[in-house]
């Protein structure tokens, strides 16, 4: 189930059954699947914040796949590593994670982490400020992909070797990269030509060439997206405001207004309708899309869900046959200690016959020492089984008690059912769901509410909470039971959240769900 929720990219938000099942290898001693259950451990870790026990366990698993000769895992491992101490400052360490990275990509013969593995070496070469050999890696790099024809790696190595580039203020270089990136996008829309175009511009504005930028802003300005057209005019303005040409600034200034008035305020009825039915249609589609996901996380998370029951229960029958063995050891050593008890009981008849004959005095002493020996032989057999018995008694206990918790775990199971579906169930939401919500939130846009903590510190857990419901396409009304207001009191919401959001922006209809759906 932990592998599953990895595959989706969703947050993990417990490490319980994937200790269970590193408890069960580790049982079985089957070590060629413990590389890749602590290598679980250690993404389930670092979606909880736990990056020390993370750590931890991607060395675990390093360790382990090195003696197995997975390459992959390997990979999969050191980059993890390096991310993390990335992210938390530590840039000696992560460039180190990062080298181990490449190495097993390399031993592996895995071209595309050979790709990936380059670019985030340059990455750390970048904070360092070591240009030239950030230049060097990225090249590397691009080479690979292109070899193996990975477009996304190339799109990225370009891009990261193109903002190296305008940090050592090589900008014909970083123009290049640009041109090569916008050869890639040859077949794409419009749309998506235009932000490179943007960029392009942007560069040449930096480079001073100011008419080369004003060509590559007419050419952004061929979308037929508002919002796109929008930034393009203010992209002219400040380039004409940058070049003196204050007359021309006002110009597209005024454009920049008009077409954001016409973006809030549409006069037109028939604009009006074709951005309603255009607006509709993408709703239901991301409906759609949003109920077959649903569907297909609820089929997995319940065949999965299955399988954990079934090897629950498969460990509940091997306690319970190790219980009978025990009930059967325990009555063996019972039968033992009566049979010598009726020994002792004959012995001591032997020993009273004999005191009571006089004849063959020595004899029957010796005998007697022999027999009394024997005696204190067999009460220390019965001491030492009794022993036995009490310390099978204790095991027999705990095997009960591991046997309820078993059973409490399956009960559990059962009646667990999924957030989304409860929620579709009842259309309510207690407050203690709310964490669950919001971290399978996380899981489905890649770090959604983290992203939006370290972009906008002054969200308050009200406001993402909001942005969550936003984000899953849960309509006003919904949003409403979720949230437990009232209709006013959703607005005010809103506009808090605008608020934080950009102070300064005038939000427009659907601007603040756009937004927040391309965030």
């Amino acid at each position: 189930m932990t592998q599953a929720i990895d595959g989706t990219y969703r947050t993990h938000t417990s490490d319980s059954l994937i200790r269970f099942v590193i408890r069960f290898y580790e049982g079985k001693k089957d070590l060629s699947e413990l590389p890749t259950a602590y290598y679980l451990l250690g993404r389930v870790q670092k979606d909880l914040g736990d990056n020390e026990k993370s750590v931890s366990s991607f060395l675990k698993a390093l360790d382990l796949a090195k003696e197995d000769g997975d390459y992959k895992l390997q990979y999969l491992s050191a980059s993890q590593l390096g991310n993390i101490f990335e992210s938390t400052g530590f840039i000696n360490e992560a460039f180190r994670s990062y080298q181990q990275a490449l190495h097993f990509a390399e031993q592996g013969k895995d071209s595309v982490n050979m790709a990936y593995a380059n670019i985030y070496l340059g990455r750390v070469y970048g904070l360092l400020k070591v240009w030239d050999q950030a230049i060097v890696v990225f090249q590397r790099s691009i080479s690979i992909a292109e070899h193996v024809s990975n477009t996304l790696a190339l799109q990225l190595g370009l891009n990261e070797l193109a903002d190296t580039y305008i940090h050592i203020q090589k900008y014909q270089d970083a123009f290049s990269c640009l041109q090569k990136i916008l050869y890639l996008k040859e077949k794409s829309t419009v749309n998506s030509k235009a932000v490179t175009y943007l960029h392009i511009a942007d560069l040449f504005r930096l480079m001073g060439n100011y008419d080369s930028a004003y060509v590559s802003l007419n050419k952004a300005l061929m979308a037929d997206n508002q919002y796109t057209r929008r930034t393009v005019y203010q992209h002219f303005c400040y380039l004409f405001e940058e070049q003196g040409d204050y007359k021309k600034a006002v110009e597209y200034n005024k454009r920049y207004w008009a077409c954001n008035d016409s973006i809030q305020n549409a006069e037109s009825d028939i604009i009006l309708d074709i951005e309603t039915k255009y607006l509709r249609e993408k709703l239901l589609a991301e409906k759609q899309q949003q109920e077959l996901k649903q569907s297909k996380l609820i089929f997995w998370g319940s065949s999965l869900l299955f399988v954990a029951i079934i090897i629950i229960l498969l460990v509940y029958m091997d306690k319970k046959r190790t219980t009978i063995r025990l009930f059967e050891q325990l009555h063996k050593i019972r039968f033992q200690m009566a049979e010598n008890k009726r020994i002792i009981a004959s012995y001591q008849e032997q020993m009273d016959s004999l005191s009571l004959r006089q004849s063959n005095y020595d004899d029957l002493q010796q005998k007697k020492a022999l027999l009394e020996q024997e005696v204190s032989n067999l009460v220390q057999r019965n001491e030492k089984l009794n022993n036995q018995k009490l310390q099978i008694l204790i095991r027999l206990n705990q095997k009960d008690e591991e046997i309820k918790q078993y059973e409490e775990i399956i009960k559990q199971r059962e009646n667990t059912p999924d957030i989304f579906a409860r929620i579709k169930r009842t259309l309510t939401l207690e407050e203690k769901e709310w964490p669950e919500l919001i971290a399978r939130t996380d899981a489905l846009h890649r770090q959604f509410t983290e992203r939006l903590r370290k972009a906008f510190p002054q969200l308050t857990d009200i406001d993402l909470r909001l942005c969550c419901l936003l984000r899953l396409g849960y309509g006003r009304k919904e949003q409403i039971d979720l949230l437990k207001v009232t209709d006013d009191n959703l607005d005010k919401r809103r506009q808090r959240l605008k608020r934080r959001l950009d102070p300064d922006k005038k939000w427009g209809k659907g601007e603040l769900e756009q937004f927040l759906q391309s965030f």
